[in-house]
């Protein structure tokens, strides 16, 4: 996972898995000495299946989404946490991990149709609003679902940033898919802003002010082997949060003990043995 600054006040960071302390304080790992943010503010814990921010400080202003947080937040990628006046956009380590390649777009009349395959279709595609007007809000993708300002769109969106035809989001035999209608900003997938996107459960789509968690049971989540060898990351920094000195001198000991403890059970073989060979001795 990637912090992101719109506003630059600090680089790209790469946060490992753990605890990560973000305030004005020298002691913690991103320092952000800027207005409003305070001296131990916010901790990032990143665990295996959970991303859990933490209020540090019951003083200082914390909001995610804008939406306020006293104490703890349940985040995941897309997420914008405010400290105060400083923003920062939870990303993918690399943005290149939204795939923009989509197939070649099916008539209206035949995604309709392959949408009706449920044994090669999710039975229930559906984005579920975790911000905006449709918070709470559930919102099924049967087919195509044609998103803008218009009123002839499925999912309306009243927003200054949204075009009259926005975008729409498919659900065929192929995949979960989201075309540009050649809207003027765009979409932001995971936050990261793409025209086309290959989606997956648990995305997070954002449309201005307006967001989404898209859910389809039954469909593997999104992971970072969608992307090839050769693509260069798009960080500008990352933390020193692997410390491979440390762990090589952990390593070292536990190798010893492992060959130890084969001399002690080769050691022990042979004890046995011989006790074993005395007692054929005696006896006979």
């Amino acid at each position: 996972m990637r912090l992101y600054f719109p506003n630059k006040e600090n680089e790209d960071v790469l946060i490992a898995p753990g605890d990560t302390a973000i305030g004005a304080a020298s002691d913690n790992a991103i320092v952000l000495q800027r207005p409003g943010v305070a001296a131990h503010h916010v901790s990032l814990g990143v665990h295996e299946r959970s991303l859990v921010l933490s209020v540090l400080d019951a003083q200082a202003r914390t909001h995610v989404n804008a939406r306020p947080v006293r104490e703890k937040a349940i985040l995941r990628l897309g997420d914008i946490v405010s400290l105060d006046t400083v923003k920062f956009v939870l990303k993918p380590d690399r943005d290149d991990s939204i795939r923009t390649k989509v197939p070649a777009q099916k008539p209206a009349p035949e995604v309709e149709a392959t949408a009706t395959k449920l044994r090669l279709v999710p039975q229930k595609v559906v984005l579920r609003g975790v911000s905006g007007t449709y918070f709470g809000k559930i919102v099924p993708v049967r087919g195509r679902l044609v998103i803008g300002r218009g009123s002839e769109c499925d999912l309306i969106l009243d927003e200054a940033e949204m075009s009259r035809r926005h975008a729409v989001i498919e659900n065929s035999d192929d995949g979960i898919f989201l075309r540009d209608l050649g809207s003027a900003n765009g979409t932001f997938v995971n936050g990261v802003q793409v025209r086309d996107a290959v989606l997956h459960p648990d995305d997070q789509i954002a449309f201005d002010r307006n967001r989404f968690l898209l859910e389809a049971p039954g469909m593997p989540p999104r992971t970072e082997s969608e992307l090839t060898a050769d693509e260069a990351p798009n960080i500008t920094q990352t933390m020193q949060a692997i410390r491979l000195p440390a762990e090589q001198s952990q390593r070292a000991p536990v190798e010893d003990r492992n060959r130890n403890d084969i001399w002690w059970l080769i050691g022990a073989a042979a004890l046995i043995g011989l006790g074993l060979a005395v007692l054929l001795f005696v006896r006979f």
